[in-house]
């Protein structure tokens, strides 16, 4: 299985959010001399849950990073976050899922 897929069953088995995406931006990174990782060394995740309702930014990002721990430490260089309750995907606008 590759990390793409482990993320992702780990995300939705743990997190079970109402939008998940996973978006591989590795190939950016590919010259750069400390990337030693592989193909997903550089990821965002874009995930909605209603568990991150009433939770601050640091503890949501906390729950995911606790969730990924092995994959951070052993695949994933950079890790970039967009963690969001229900309500405020709602309030969203397609670019802000973008950046």
């Amino acid at each position: 299985m590759n990390i793409d897929n482990i993320i992702t069953k780990k995300i939705k088995d743990n997190i079970d959010p109402f939008y998940f995406r996973l978006i591989n931006f590795s190939e950016q990174h590919s010259h750069h001399a400390t990337n030693n990782r592989g193909e997903y060394s550089h990821i965002r995740l874009v995930i909605v849950s209603d568990i991150f309702e009433n939770k601050s930014k640091v503890n949501r990002e906390r729950l995911i990073h606790k969730v990924l721990t092995e994959e951070l430490k052993d695949h994933v260089h950079a890790l970039v976050l967009k963690l969001y309750s229900i309500n405020e995907f709602k309030l969203l606008s397609t670019q802000d899922l973008e950046e």
